[in-house]
């Protein structure tokens, strides 16, 4: 027995666009059946009728239901026509024509064919959630379609597609639109008031939404009929609410956690229709956004938050992060109340809120680690992605970063093909870093006889893709690895969730290496060197304070002081946590390690994972105050070995440390005269106010970047900050300037004024126009045109500022335009002088006086 579903509507016209058409896109909502309805269509077309068809799914859960209700829906098991592939349970059988299977699968299965023969349809189910492995399935089934197969089918779904976006980028493609079928759904708004926010101002954002979910969740249980779907960001939040909601709940309603990390068979329970009677309460992440229907629901209670994985640089791994969800996901939310029933959405914002929403999610290519994707790039051949043809590119920077990781770990060369040992390391399902460490392990356990190293990389590689499973407040002060693997291998743990699911994963690493796994006698002393393969870029040297760190690639990182690892010689980080705003576990900001191992550097360097670079060390010694030389071997950034250099360092080698250590501290450094900041003065004046000049730059940071000009020649036997003090910098800086232009600046821009009665009177310099000099007022009697300075032959000539000073040195007058002073103010100086110094000579015409620097009874009549 069948329900009609709106899909069937567009029946003949899809199956006439599938018949003549390889590229379709369908846009249908949620309810409409393109996912439970449309597959059996494809059944029945003759032409499809001995080749395969693939229908990819995003999530592992979706794909296990969608291939069960699909032979269900043909009197059938699931294995026969209808059958699903996942990475760790695969239900086919040689009837099979159609198979469920992830984009991972899909991504395999052309990389060992690439003909794809025998396959004449791919269908992208919920392509809108552009995963990285769905754009890499999509990109690849695209590149067999237009290089190798051009009658291979290719189809996308979606219920969110941005049409008009996929018809730029895959023009040949026909777009179908399908109406769905969906109860009404009334949507509300339940935000956080002010109130609330101002009560729990202590508390942190997550427990602040987290106790509004909880009220509101609470209120709502005590009256609703029928079963409700909550959406939060992570299990963290899932656990804290089904923790707190477990005794309160009535005894018709069952609490269901729905989250990837949960088994197949613990997913399907939360999605199983319950007996008559009885509700559930589903707590679940964005899996259950799309594909899922869960029986029952018609009420949704949507936080508006989700986990994204976004790849740090800093500590080379996808972290989570908590952020807004997009107005699409949202209205999908929503969407899954009305799936079976009429029903009803809270949101736990407010509508404004809502609206300020960016309209879809950022694609995961622009924000996840790249390395999976590359290494399945360069085993397909391509050496860049802009060979391929997906529909979104990354930032070329982070694209070329991830392609310079993979030549680090030798897994591609420099043309960005892979190596003998990245063929090996592709073939692998699990990260290339992971991948590298177990292949090189079985490698090095063959050539040194290390027993079951390659046993204890596989255990390591499926322990770093788990969650810790150390409890928080064990972890917090014991991140050393080896002892999770101490408690994963304990026989006592044996038939454990989360343990017995990490050693599943080990044994299949470990089969894919042709290898029985050991859970005995594991060489755990070598854990740090097994990380070193891993993440060479991490191994780090103890830096004398406790729990702080220097990494092989420059970069500090810190352990809790009360880690047992604080105060190791090296150790290396399998995980690092970004730490953005102080708080109780830890003190400070920065790279904080979450999980590590020490590690013996005798034995990297005798087992050949890293190799040492000798080199003569020069540097200036602050505390000596002179410059050391050193002959070390280093690793990276870390100083292995280190011994003194008896042998003399060269004068080349002494000048550009000198170079780099003023570059590095600015000239604070060197001892500056004040004949040398007085020669600075002049030569930037001559810069700006005569600039017919053509001097060259005498800034700051143009002296800075000509060192190697005027600094660098002069300091090779320099060996003490001493010596350095004693520097004649104004002959240095004199170099700059060829003879004529020396001569022109001691006569352009004098250092003195000599006055008529002799007295050389110093010329201050500044960025003023005009230049400053300072002289008794009766010396310069008889001067009618003020004293100039600048070059006279272009008429660039700038007048001096005379400050006149009384017979005590003490300013009376600023003048610029000294016969103007003569004929104007000077009467009223000339009656206040005489009163204070009747002995000296005040003239009524002092521009015809003769200039004197002597009292009137020793001036001769």
């Amino acid at each position: 027995m069948s329900t009609f579903l709106p899909i069937e509507e567009i029946k003949t016209s899809f199956l006439s666009a599938l018949a003549n058409n390889n590229t379709l896109i369908l846009s249908a909502p949620p309810g409409a059946g393109k996912s439970t309805c449309l597959p059996l269509w494809l059944l029945d077309i003759e032409v499809f009728s001995s080749q395969k068809i693939y229908l990819l799914q995003p999530r592992r859960l979706a794909v296990k239901n969608i291939a069960c209700y699909l032979a269900k829906q043909i009197g059938e098991c699931v294995g026969k026509t209808v059958g699903y592939r996942l990475r760790n349970e695969v239900k086919v059988s040689k009837d099979t024509r159609l198979e469920v299977i992830t984009e991972g699968i899909l991504t395999q299965i052309i990389q060992n064919d690439a003909e794809l023969a025998g396959c004449a349809l791919i269908v992208l189910d919920e392509f809108h959630e552009r995963s990285l492995q769905g754009d890499l399935a999509f990109a690849l089934a695209r590149d067999v379609q237009q290089s190798l197969r051009e009658d291979l089918k290719i189809l996308l779904m979606s219920a969110t597609l941005s049409i008009e976006d996929l018809r730029k980028k895959l023009p040949d493609a026909v777009v179908l639109h399908s109406e769905g079928r969906s109860f009404p759904v009334d949507v509300s708004y339940q935000a956080m008031t002010s109130k609330t926010k101002a009560l729990s101002l202590g508390s942190t954002s997550a427990k602040l939404w987290r106790e509004h979910a909880l009220k509101v969740i609470s209120h709502t249980i005590a009256s609703h009929q029928g079963s409700i779907l909550v959406f939060l960001p992570g299990v963290a939040d899932i656990r804290f609410l089904a923790q707190r909601l477990g005794n309160i709940l009535p005894a018709h309603m069952l609490l269901a956690p729905l989250y990837g990390e949960l088994s197949l068979v613990q997913q399907q329970q939360a999605i199983a229709p319950t007996n008559d009677g009885l509700y559930k309460l589903v707590l679940a992440t964005n899996i259950a956004e799309t594909s899922l229907t869960i029986e029952g629901i018609n009420l949704v209670i949507d936080c508006g938050f989700e986990k994204v994985a976004r790849y740090q640089q800093q500590s080379l791994m996808n972290q989570l992060h908590q952020q807004s969800i997009s107005k699409a996901s949202a209205i999908q939310r929503a969407g899954r109340a009305g799936r079976l029933m009429a029903g009803h959405c809270i949101r736990l914002y407010s509508r404004e809120d809502f609206d300020r929403r960016r309209e879809h999610n950022i694609s995961e290519i622009q924000q996840t680690d790249l390395l999976p994707l590359l290494i399945e790039s360069a085993r397909w051949g391509v050496k860049q992605l802009s060979e391929l043809p997906l529909l979104e590119l990354p930032e070329q920077a982070r694209e070329q970063l991830a392609w310079q990781e993979l030549q680090q770990l030798s897994i591609v060369d420099e043309a960005n093909r892979l190596t003998s040992q990245g063929k090996k390391v592709s073939h692998i399902a699990c990260h290339p870093r992971f991948a590298h460490m177990m292949v090189s392990a079985r490698q090095i356990e063959d050539k040194y006889a290390i027993k079951n190293l390659t046993s204890l990389a596989c255990i390591i590689a499926a322990l770093l893709e788990e969650r810790d499973i150390f409890r928080i407040d064990r972890a917090r002060f014991d991140c050393d690895l080896r002892h999770r693997i101490l408690e994963l291998v304990a026989e006592k743990n044996d038939n454990q969730g989360t343990f017995k699911r990490i050693k599943d994963q080990a044994k299949r690493l470990a089969n894919q290496l042709s290898l029985t796994l050991a859970t005995k006698e594991l060489p755990t002393e070598s854990t740090g060197c097994l990380l070193a393969l891993a993440y060479p870029e991490r191994i780090a040297k103890y830096r004398g304070k406790v729990g702080e760190y220097l990494t092989s690639h420059g970069k500090g990182i810190m352990l809790a002081h009360e880690d047992a690892l604080a105060c190791q010689p090296f150790i290396v980080a399998a995980q690092i946590m970004q730490i953005n705003q102080m708080g109780t576990k830890v003190s400070r900001k920065g790279s904080y390690v979450s999980l590590a191992a020490p590690v013996d550097v005798e034995a990297l360097l005798k087992w050949q994972i890293v190799q040492l670079n000798s080199h003569t060390e020069i540097e200036y010694d602050d505390k000596r105050h002179r410059i050391i030389a050193s002959e070390q071997a280093k690793l990276g950034a870390i100083v292995i070995e280190e011994k003194p250099l008896n042998s003399m360092v060269t004068p080349a080698q002494i000048s550009q440390l000198w170079q780099h250590q003023v570059k590095h501290r600015g000239f604070d450094l060197l001892t500056w005269q004040e004949k040398d900041k007085k020669l600075l003065a002049r030569w930037r004046w001559i810069n700006i106010y005569q600039a017919q000049l053509n001097f060259p730059d005498a800034s700051r940071l143009a002296l800075l970047e000509s060192l190697s000009l005027w600094f660098t020649p002069f300091v090779g036997n320099i060996k003490t900050r001493a010596q350095l003090a004693k520097l004649n910098l104004s002959e240095m800086l004199l170099s700059l300037l060829d003879y004529t232009q020396q001569r022109a600046l001691s006569k352009i821009a004098p250092t003195h004024f000599n006055g008529p009665t002799g007295r050389n009177c110093p010329i201050r310099y500044s960025e003023e126009k005009c230049p400053t000099v300072s002289l008794p007022m009766q010396e310069l009697y008889g001067i009618q045109i003020t004293p100039t300075v600048g070059e006279a032959a272009n008429n660039c000539t700038i007048p001096l500022k005379l400050e006149l000073l009384s017979p005590a040195q003490r300013p009376i007058q600023v003048t610029q335009n000294l016969q103007q002073f003569w004929q104007g103010s000077y009467k009223a100086v000339q009656k206040e002088m005489k009163s204070q110094y009747p002995k000296h000579y005040w003239p009524d015409d002092p521009a015809n006086a003769k200039a004197t620097n002597k009292t009137k009874r020793h001036i001769k009549e």
